[in-house]
C-alpha cells in the first residue's frame, strides 16, 4: 500500500484532506503537514521523517503543493529511498482520483497524480466553445 503525505505552505494541505475526506470518509493513510511562518527546512524534514514512520506503508508518495518551496525542497530529501516519491501541483482532482489506486506500487500512483492533477485543470469557456465549432 502506498501512505500520502500532502505538505504546503500554510494550511492549505489540511484544508485540502479535509474536503477529500467530506466525499470519501476518513483516510488513516493520508496524513498532513503545514508549513508554518518561520519553521526551518530542518523542522519540516524531521516532521515528514516522523509522519512516514506513522503511515507504516510500504511507500510513500509526498504530494507538496509549489515546485521548488521548501515543502517540496524538505520532500527531496527523501527522494534518495526508492520507496518514496515526490509530485508538485497537488490538488483536489488528483487526490480524489489517486485514492482508489493506493493499492498498487509507488510508480504507478505516482503516474496517475501527475496526470489526474493536469487533467483536473480544465478552462470551461475554452472546452465549452470547441465543442460548439
Amino acid at each position: 500500500m502506498v501512505g500520502i503525505i500532502a505538505i504546503s505552505h500554510g494550511s492549505y494541505a489540511e484544508a485540502l484532506i479535509n474536503s477529500i475526506e467530506m466525499i470519501y470518509g476518513k483516510q488513516e493513510k493520508i496524513k498532513t503537514i503545514c508549513l508554518e511562518i518561520n519553521k526551518s527546512i530542518d523542522s519540516l524534514r524531521q516532521k515528514i521523517e516522523q509522519t512516514i514512520k506513522e503511515l507504516d506503508v510500504e511507500e510513500v508518495l509526498i504530494l507538496v503543493d509549489l515546485l521548488g518551496g521548501t515543502p517540496y525542497n524538505a520532500a527531496c530529501l527523501f527522494m534518495d529511498r526508492d520507496n518514496v516519491n515526490v509530485v508538485t501541483g497537488m490538488n483536489m482532482p488528483m487526490i480524489l482520483e489517486i485514492i482508489p489506486y493506493m493499492m498498487q506500487d509507488l510508480e504507478k500512483i505516482s503516474n496517475l497524480a501527475e496526470h489526474f492533477g493536469q487533467n483536473g485543470v480544465i478552462n470551461i469557456r475554452e472546452r465549452y466553445n470547441n465543442k460548439q465549432k
